[in-house]
């Protein structure tokens, strides 16, 4: 799935550049001010420095001159100390802009993700957005500073030498204005293949994440299975990738500065064979050739960050791409313009005549119809990919139907605001959500402020709270990251309490059940007909002994409903789908 957005940049330089100003740099414009100052406080000084071994050689040291001498020591250091403050400020007031840049992007992709639909996901792996998330945009940061720390510095630095190079001796500079034409050819070209590099390099760091998360995140599969070598391959190969982009970048970017500083070698020694005929011949003073020297000499190192300055800047435009695409994505559900908040007097669920096409082209269910009454309970069981799990991602719009509409209590769920919406609705998945917090935290989840005796009136309900209770912490235990410490039953008892909880008039049950042994599945079996009560429920179900009791049995095939009952009508028809299915669980569990 590509990332959609109202208008892309074209990739060139300066709508990057004007897009970055205008959005973000100029929130900071007196941290820039001040940086900016600083640095032509660094260039002065340095300009000055050069400026002044004219004086020192023929008025100090060639006449003997001690008074010069000293009043040139003396502004030297003055000059240094001066540099060395301005640096720091500068330094200081340009990665604050920075950071502070970085922060902004981050806080808007990761709104604009949340926003994105489930497919947005599928798409786009969690390592490839964290990626975006933190080396891109670290890159970004570096190439932006970089144009005021060697674009404003280094070329304030180039103008101050250059123009005490006039001052020395016009012709001798004349004749430096040859580098310029040399250099302008490598360095397009070099800053050309950087970003090409930098952006294949930036690509191939994304696959090496996600497939770092991935592993990490099933690390229990990946040694379960002995497939650690099998994965240390596939890492290999990702490294292996990443650092072929990486030395192609590293090998422009170590070309480039010894290209221009061949050339800049030459230039000097034709400078140095035409200085050494014009002071033989009298034109040309010791010490206006020697504050000349100084000044080319010092040009060396601001040209060289002139230089790489294109190569970071290409870098950084590259990871501004990427960042820009996340940011223009167009959040493919959004709240309608005269959309108003869900009001349930009755929750009803209804599909009217509804299909779900997923972006992939793949259609999961086909032309459905099904009303569901306020407080029922309606189970859907089908083989697999029958659109079980589809059909409860409508409901609170994680993906929108592509024909016919999904009504909650009279209502399209496309005519009110989604927050609403989901406030009705409260969702257990056979994935599991553990987050890296407390047990009380994780039940709280959505609802920070819930007093401990309803955390824990939820989890007995849930019958999670004995497993608690006999944890060191009980109810302050931290999880860890995806909840390792637990069995996938206590996760799954954690998540219905954090269900019950919500206390949503709506409940999704996506084989909530499946990670269960045969004790826990009794318990929370008996939790859930208690937390039934009073709400509409939708359960989809792999182990039909754990939906005998619903309401209606829907058997979905292929994304149609096949047939329908409740589970006694349902064994009733001889040859009937749903008494196929029964009779081989039936003799599964007999076996």
């Amino acid at each position: 799935m590509a990332l959609h957005g109202h208008k892309r940049d074209t990739g060139d330089t300066w709508p990057l550049l004007r897009r970055i100003g205008v959005q973000y740099l100029r929130h900071y414009w007196r941290d820039l001010v001040w940086a900016g100052m600083a640095m032509l406080v660094v260039a002065a000084a340095l300009g000055l420095q050069a400026h002044l071994i004219q004086p020192l050689f023929d008025q100090g040291l060639i006449l003997g001159k001690v008074g010069v001498i000293n009043t040139v020591i003396f502004t030297v250091v003055a000059l240094t100390v001066g540099r060395g403050v301005a640096g720091y400020y500068q330094l200081y007031y340009m990665e604050s802009v920075g950071q502070r840049m970085v922060a902004s992007l981050q806080e808007q992709m990761y709104a604009r993700t949340l926003g994105q639909n489930l497919g947005f996901f599928v798409a786009h792996p969690t390592g490839s957005l964290t990626s975006r998330f933190i080396s891109d945009l670290q890159r970004l940061k570096y190439g932006v500073t970089q144009i005021f720390n060697s674009g404003l510095r280094d070329g304030g630095t180039v103008i101050g030498l250059f123009a005490n190079m006039l001052y020395q001796d016009v012709k001798l500079t004349m004749l430096t204005m040859v580098i310029v034409p040399l250099t302008i050819i490598p360095v397009r070209r070099f800053g050309k293949l950087s970003r090409k590099y930098s952006r294949v390099n930036q690509e191939s760091t994304a696959r090496m994440a996600h497939h770092l998360s991935q592993t990490l995140q099933h690390i229990r599969q990946v040694q379960s299975y002995v497939q650690e070598s099998t994965e240390q391959r596939r890492m290999h190969l990702q490294i292996m990738e990443v650092l072929g982009s990486t030395l192609k970048a590293v090998k422009v970017r170590a070309m480039s500065s010894p290209v221009v500083e061949i050339i800049g070698t030459v230039a000097i020694a034709l400078i140095m064979l035409y200085a050494g005929r014009r002071i033989a011949d009298g034109t040309l003073t010791p010490g206006a050739f020697a504050s000349f020297m100084a000044s080319l000499i010092m040009l060396s190192r601001p040209l060289k960050g002139l230089t790489s300055l294109n190569n970071n800047l290409q870098e950084g435009l590259a990871a501004a791409q990427r960042a820009f695409e996340l940011i223009d994505a167009t959040p493919t559900l959004r709240d309608a313009p005269h959309a108003k908040p869900l009001t349930i007097t009755a929750s009803t669920i209804c599909f009217k005549d509804m299909s779900l096409t997923y972006p992939d082209g793949t259609t999961a269910i086909h032309n459905l119809s099904l009303t569901v009454a306020a407080g029922q309970t309606v189970a859907f069981v089908g083989p697999s990919g029958a659109g079980k799990s589809s059909l409860l991602n409508v409901v609170p719009r994680f993906y929108d139907v592509s024909h016919g509409s999904v009504e909650v209590s009279g209502v399209d769920v496309r005519e009110v605001t989604l927050k609403s919406l989901r406030r009705h609705i409260a969702l257990v998945s056979q994935d599991v959500a553990i987050f890296d917090d407390t047990i009380a935290g994780n039940i709280a989840y959505g609802y920070p402020k819930s007093t401990p005796e309803a955390i824990e009136a939820a989890a007995k309900a849930a019958h999670a709270h004995e497993f608690i209770v006999q944890l060191p912490e009980g109810y302050r235990t931290m999880l860890g990251e995806n909840g390792l410490k637990l069995s996938g039953g206590q996760k799954q008892r954690l998540a219905l309490a954090r269900a019950i909880l919500k206390d949503a008039p709506i409940l999704l049950l996506d084989e909530a059940t499946a990670s269960l042994d045969t004790a826990s599945e009794k318990a929370v079996q008996a939790a859930l007909e208690k937390a039934r009560k009073g709400r509409t429920t939708l359960v989809v179900a792999h182990r039909l002994s754990t939906i005998v009791k619903a309401d209606l049995i829907v058997v979905l095939q292929e994304g149609r409903i096949a047939e329908q009952g409740t589970h006694s009508a349902l064994l009733a028809k001889k040859g009937g789908l749903y008494a196929k299915l029964w009779a081989l669980q039936s003799a599964a569990s007999a076996s």
